[in-house]
């Protein structure tokens, strides 16, 4: 019977990735997600039922378009196929039950979010606020605390917020993150409550530093800037035995402080070289989600 229901949460999960396809896409050009029928975004003739079947339509078209012949965004199988992984990862997990039920909600929230801002740097709050409400009914279901889950809203919420604005700071009239990203962390924090949601930022500034940082280090060091080099590195380090060796206060807010110092160095180079570079944020804090949820 497991594996009934495994088979059938995959096909589930494919099927809802194709939807979070066009979700993804027609939010961003503000289309309804419902009329008109799927069309290729190219020359914008409808497509066919068999067209629409995850994974096997692409690899069957080659990749390209039936009428047009343009290529088809390798997005599309790579977002169904992800929302089938992290599907079956959450009921693999937690089994059946309401953890099973609210994770899925979560993820796909996350998933769609992470499309809109990774193509166009936007995402929708209305998405990150509906979590958050869900997020608190969740820990009402478990019989948890509500309040830490509120607590949970208030601490990843105002972390972000202030890190946003130390922009400010250095860049007048710029912020070094999203506001959306404000209202994501907030929703997460509902999820997991006060200590949840500090463990999933560190992990999100780790992912994001493994996605952006090496590129900019690679910069900074042709620049001759030791500072941030050997920041980083400390960083790197005080993570490392966080999460080897000693899980305590005393290594978190070894983190923290070398994270600040960090952050200011590169900012002071933004100030300092112009550089306005934005990398989106709302992917970084998805990665550090599903490491804390699955690990």
């Amino acid at each position: 019977m497991d594996s009934y229901i495994l088979i059938l949460i995959c096909i589930v999960g494919l099927c809802m990735g194709s939807f979070f396809n066009v979700v993804i896409l027609r939010s961003l050009s503000g289309e309804s997600i419902v009329f008109p029928a799927s069309k290729c975004p190219k020359c914008g003739h409808k497509l066919y039922p068999w067209h629409n079947i995850p994974v096997l339509s692409y690899i069957f078209l080659r990749g390209k378009c039936h009428f047009c012949k343009e290529k088809i965004s390798i997005q599309y199988p790579i977002v169904e196929l992800l929302t089938m992984i992290l599907f079956a990862a959450a009921y693999l997990k937690f089994g059946i039950s309401i953890e099973t039920i609210f994770a899925i909600i979560l993820l796909s929230g996350l998933i769609i979010m992470t499309g809109t801002d990774i193509k166009e740097k936007l995402v929708d709050c209305n998405i990150a606020i509906a979590l958050a409400v869900l997020g608190v009914i969740f820990s009402y279901l478990r019989v948890e605390s509500i309040t830490d889950s509120l607590l949970g809203i208030a601490a990843g919420a105002l972390i972000i917020e202030i890190t946003a604005r130390l922009g400010y700071l250095f860049t007048p009239k710029v912020r070094i993150m999203g506001e959306a990203d404000t209202y994501v962390a907030g929703a997460l924090g509902a999820f997991f409550g006060l200590k949840g949601i500090c463990i999933v930022l560190v992990y999100s500034v780790i992912a994001s530093m493994i996605l952006a940082l090496p590129i900019y280090l690679y910069n900074r060091f042709k620049n001759n800037d030791k500072v941030t080099c050997i920041l980083f590195i400390l960083f790197v380090l005080s993570v490392l035995v966080f999460k080897t060796a000693f899980q305590n206060w005393y290594t978190v807010s070894a983190v923290g402080i070398i994270g600040i110092l960090l952050s200011i160095s590169v900012l002071k180079n933004i100030k300092n070289e112009g550089d306005r570079t934005y990398l989106p944020f709302v992917p970084a804090l998805a990665a550090g989600t599903i490491y804390f949820m699955f690990f």
